[in-house]
C-alpha cells in the first residue's frame, strides 16, 4: 500500500495544478475583456426606440443635427493614457460573465490600465508570477496618477514580483503612490474631507452594520465619549467583553432620552419619523400569531430584513410611525399621464427590489422608472393610447440601462407583468422574472429552432 507521504505529495499537485489553471482562467478573462475593448465599434448616432423619458430635443438650424441625449458616448476606457471606449461595452461584459454593471465597469477599467499603464505588471500576470486580484488592486492605487508616474511605479514593483509577500509590498503601496505624486496626495486628503459619509446597512438579525467616514478630531471625541461611558459602566459592575460593552455605549449616545412620566415636561427635539414598510402574510394578521409572526420591514436607508412581529414595536418605539395604505402586489393600477403617480411607483419598486436589468443588484429606489413600451405622447393627428402608465409597462433600470434601453443598443419587453425579456447588442437572450436572471440561447441559436434552454455556463 501507497505511504501517506506519497498520497500527500500526489494531492499537493494536484492543488498546484488546480491554482495554475484558476489563475490562467482569469488571465485569459481579461484577455477576452480587453479582446471586446479593441472590437467594440466607435460610437455612432443610432436610430432611437424613443421613450419620452429621453429629452425631446428640437431640430438643430444647423447642418449638423444635435445627437440623440440616448446616445452611446464615447467614455475614457481607463485612466490616462488608456484610450477611450463606448460606455456601453460594460454592459455586454456583465450580462456575459453574469454581474453588476458597476463590478463589469471595474474590470474594463482595470484591465484596460493594466495593459496600458503597468506593462511590466501585466507581464508578470501572464507569466502567473502575480494574481490577477492583486494587480487589479495595484491598479487602483495608482488609477489618479499620470501615466509616467504609474509608470514608475510599475519599475519599482517589478523587482519585487514573486519574491516579496503581498503583504509586503500592499504596504509598501500607499507609500509609493503619495511620493509619485505628493501634489496630488494633498488634492486627495482635501477632497476626502470633502467625502466624509454615514453608511448604515441592516443585516436582518436585529443588528446592523454602521460605517462613516468623518472628521479625525471628531472621531477622536466620539472613541473618548465612547470610551467614558464603557469606563462608567464597568464601575457600575458590567462583565461584559469589552467590544459588547463599547457597542452598548454608541447605542447609549444614538438613543434618543425619553422622560418618565414624572418628569417635568421639557422641550426636546422631535423624534424621527420612520418611513418603513412592513410586509406581513395575511395569516399573520391573527393576534394569535403574533407571537411568532415574521414581518418583512424595508426602508429607504436599506432593508432591516425580517423581524418578528413582537420586536416591530422596539424596533420603531424612538420613531414616529406613519401608516400607509396596505398595496396589493397582484394589482395593475394604470393612468393615461407620462408620470408615475406615488402609489404605483410603491408598488413597482416593492415588487421589484432591484433593477431588471440581467444579473443586476442596484436597488430598485435608485433607479429610473422605464416604460417598456415607450410611451406615446399625443400628437394633433394621433391621440396618446389610454392607460400607458401601469405596473406592467414598467420596470426599474440604472440611468445607463436605460440609455442602451433607448439608444436601441438592448431590447428589451415585457409579454406579462413582471416577466422581462431582454436581447443584448451581440445577441444574448435573458430572462429576468422576481429578480432571478435566466441565460436563453442566443438570438442566432433560436433562428436556427435549436431548443429555448438555459445556457449553462
Amino acid at each position: 500500500m501507497e505511504d501517506t507521504g506519497g498520497l500527500i505529495r500526489q494531492a499537493r499537485v494536484r492543488l498546484a495544478d488546480a491554482d495554475a489553471a484558476r489563475r490562467r482562467g482569469e488571465v485569459e478573462t481579461i484577455r477576452a475583456v480587453l479582446q471586446i475593448v479593441d472590437l467594440w465599434p466607435s460610437p455612432e448616432p443610432l436610430p432611437v426606440d424613443r421613450d419620452s423619458s429621453s429629452t425631446q430635443i428640437a431640430a438643430s438650424s444647423s447642418d449638423h443635427p444635435t445627437p440623440d441625449p440616448a446616445s452611446e458616448r464615447t467614455v475614457a476606457a481607463g485612466s490616462e493614457g488608456a484610450g477611450v471606449v463606448g460606455e456601453f461595452v460594460a454592459l455586454e461584459v456583465a450580462a456575459t460573465l453574469g454581474i453588476y454593471d458597476p463590478m463589469a465597469s471595474m474590470m474594463v477599467h482595470d484591465a484596460v490600465n493594466l495593459r496600458g499603464r503597468h506593462p511590466m505588471m501585466w507581464a508578470a500576470v501572464q507569466e502567473l508570477t502575480l494574481e490577477v486580484w492583486q494587480a487589479r488592486k495595484v491598479v487602483r492605487a495608482c488609477t489618479e496618477l499620470s501615466a509616467e508616474a504609474a509608470g514608475r511605479i510599475d519599475a519599482t514593483l517589478a523587482r519585487l514580483w514573486g519574491t516579496v509577500g503581498w503583504s509586503s509590498i500592499s504596504r509598501r503601496l500607499p507609500r509609493l503612490v503619495v511620493a509619485a505624486d505628493t501634489a496630488l496626495a494633498a488634492r486627495k486628503a482635501r477632497r476626502a474631507r470633502q467625502e466624509r459619509f454615514v453608511h448604515i446597512r441592516h443585516n436582518g438579525d436585529s443588528t446592523s452594520w454602521l460605517t462613516a467616514r468623518m472628521d479625525t478630531g471628531a472621531a477622536l471625541c466620539l472613541q473618548n465619549s465612547i470610551q467614558r461611558l464603557t469606563d462608567q459602566m464597568i464601575d457600575e459592575g458590567a462583565t461584559e467583553e469589552l467590544p459588547l460593552l463599547r457597542a452598548q455605549a454608541l447605542e447609549l449616545l444614538a438613543t434618543p432620552y425619553l422622560p418618565s412620566s414624572s418628569e417635568p415636561a421639557n422641550p426636546s427635539p422631535p423624534l424621527p419619523l420612520a418611513d418603513v414598510v412592513v410586509h406581513l402574510d395575511a395569516a399573520d394578521l391573527d393576534p394569535a400569531r403574533w407571537s411568532t409572526g415574521v414581518a418583512q420591514v424595508d426602508c429607504r436607508g436599506g432593508d432591516v430584513g425580517p423581524v418578528l412581529l413582537a420586536d416591530v414595536a422596539r424596533l420603531l418605539g424612538h420613531h414616529r410611525v406613519r401608516v400607509i395604505p396596505v398595496i396589493d402586489q397582484g394589482a395593475d393600477p394604470a393612468t393615461d399621464g407620462y408620470r408615475i403617480p406615488t402609489g404605483t411607483r410603491m408598488q413597482l419598486q416593492l415588487r421589484e427590489q432591484t433593477s431588471i436589468f440581467p444579473y443586476s443588484s442596484r436597488r430598485s429606489w435608485s433607479c429610473d422608472l422605464d416604460h417598456t413600451v415607450p410611451y406615446r405622447f399625443s400628437r394633433p393627428d394621433s391621440p396618446a393610447p389610454p392607460g400607458q402608465t401601469r405596473i406592467s409597462n414598467l420596470g426599474p433600470v440604472s440611468r445607463r440601462e436605460h440609455r442602451a434601453k433607448t439608444a436601441g443598443r438592448w431590447r428589451l419587453e415585457q409579454p406579462a407583468q413582471g416577466v422581462y425579456l431582454w436581447i443584448s447588442p451581440t445577441g444574448m437572450r435573458f430572462a429576468v422574472v422576481n429578480g432571478h436572471t435566466h441565460r436563453l440561447a442566443d438570438v442566432g441559436s433560436v433562428e436556427r429552432g435549436e431548443p429555448d434552454v438555459v445556457a449553462a455556463r
